[in-house]
């Protein structure tokens, strides 16, 4: 039986409809697929423009923030808290930015009479591809600070536990080194000693007395360290507040260690007792001493320099005068309150602040002349416990003037006021 061949034109015809098919098929992913990409463009534009916006609001804000003054400066306008105010900018490019996007800034500042704050808002709008318009806020308060004050950041809270370098108690010494063998404490050779070292506990600076690095120090006994600076202002013209700031020197050697202060008119069981050592540091001799008693109450009295070389205390010009470095209370007294308030010598200010005799509470009107230590006595470390000597025949620089007002006489971090600690005033 014969077979019909056939014919080559059904052939070719069904295989270009299947090509047709296909490339209508390949052309709709085509245009799925540039779809997607321009979405993907759109979107990357988008978040580098907000981005950018972004940035652009938080410099303006920390522009603001980074006033040099709180009044208007002279010459420098546009520095100030005060002149911190709304404004527009329009047409914003800034260096570096996004292809040709352009933005508006808008500030707003509100003040907040009940804070003494300014509320600062700051919207950055632009117009995306599509022509939409966005917009990134974003909000601050500014507090009319002096930045002056900023300067405190740096200066570590007396009473804070950890307060210095490494973590430790503000106490310590900064010569003290972490014990290898226990790093909860520190331990401290004091300059010149012989057979002593000094242990602190790094969280609450107490401090105990061994003869020798210990492995276990318990049986050593518990201590209270008094350190501070002493420095010198030998001169043929009377001190100042500046000359108190800057002391010119020379330098005079203290007595020899354990002896270079010695604790007078103590009060306490025991007595309390005093081994005091020191280290020179430019013009300047830095003493550390270690105050022991068996009271449990604490201990007081009156923590005196020791000169060396057969120089004396005295006033007259080839003698000395030691002065604390101190704060004053009202030096007259206030006659309607229970209180003696008169204190021109700074008797009674806190232990913290240098009084002439630790742990000495005022007297009581009427006519109370006891001076008695009422739980004021020494029970923690006292640091800054700082002198300055003077000719014998000079009086004791301070930045208070004869009227009772503060005169600043150098730098406005520094309180240059003594007040006469030998001989007694």
């Amino acid at each position: 039986m014969a077979t019909r061949a056939r014919h080559p034109l059904h052939t070719r015809g069904i295989s270009l409809v299947e090509a047709l098919v296909a490339l209508a098929i390949m052309s709709i992913g085509m245009l799925a697929l540039v779809g997607v990409q321009s979405a993907m463009r759109l979107n990357s534009d988008l978040a580098k423009q907000r981005t950018e916006a972004t940035r652009i609001a938080s410099e303006d804000i920390e522009r603001v923030r980074s006033f040099v003054s709180v009044s208007p400066v002279a010459g420098n306008p546009g520095v100030s808290f005060d002149e911190i105010t709304s404004r527009t900018v329009d047409g914003y490019q800034p260096p570096g930015g996004i292809g040709n996007t352009t933005y508006r800034v808008i500030r707003t500042v509100t003040d907040d009479p009940s804070s003494a704050l300014k509320v600062v808002t700051v919207q950055v709008q632009w117009q995306d591809r599509t022509d939409q318009l966005q917009t990134v806020t974003m909000d601050g308060a500014i507090g009319a600070s002096d930045p002056t004050l900023t300067a405190l950041l740096m200066v570590p809270h007396r009473q804070s536990a950890l307060s210095r370098n490494q973590g430790r108690h503000i106490s310590i010494p900064d010569g003290a080194i972490i014990d290898s063998l226990d790093p909860s404490r520190s331990h401290f050779t004091p300059p010149g000693s012989s057979g002593v070292v000094w242990y602190f506990n790094n969280l609450t600076g107490e401090m105990r007395v061994c003869p020798g690095m210990l492995t276990d120090i318990s049986s050593c006994p518990l201590a209270t360290l008094v350190t501070g600076t002493v420095r010198f202002h030998i001169s043929t013209t009377q001190p100042t507040g500046a000359d108190a700031e800057a002391p010119a020197g020379p330098l005079m050697p203290l007595a020899s260690t354990p002896g270079a202060l010695a604790l007078a008119n103590t009060i306490g069981t025991g007595p309390p007792s005093a081994s005091c050592f020191t280290q020179t540091v430019d013009l300047s001799i830095v003493y550390y001493c270690a105050v022991s008693t068996t009271d449990p109450l604490g201990w007081g009295g009156q923590l005196n320099l020791v000169l060396g070389n057969g120089k004396a205390f005295g006033l007259n010009s080839a003698t000395y005068k030691s002065c604390r470095y101190t704060t004053d209370l009202p030096s007259v007294d206030i006659a309607d309150t229970p209180s003696n308030e008169a204190d021109p010598n700074a008797e009674f200010t806190p232990n913290a602040n240098h009084p002439r005799t630790y742990c000495l509470e005022r007297p009581l009107n009427p006519n109370e002349s006891s001076l008695v230590c009422r739980d004021k006595r020494v029970k923690v470390n006292l640091i800054n416990q700082n002198f300055l000597v003077i000719r014998g025949d000079w009086t004791c620089p301070t930045e208070w003037n004869s009227n009772n007002v503060y005169v600043e006489a150098g730098d406005p971090l520094i309180r240059a006021n003594t007040r006469q600690h030998q001989p007694a005033p």
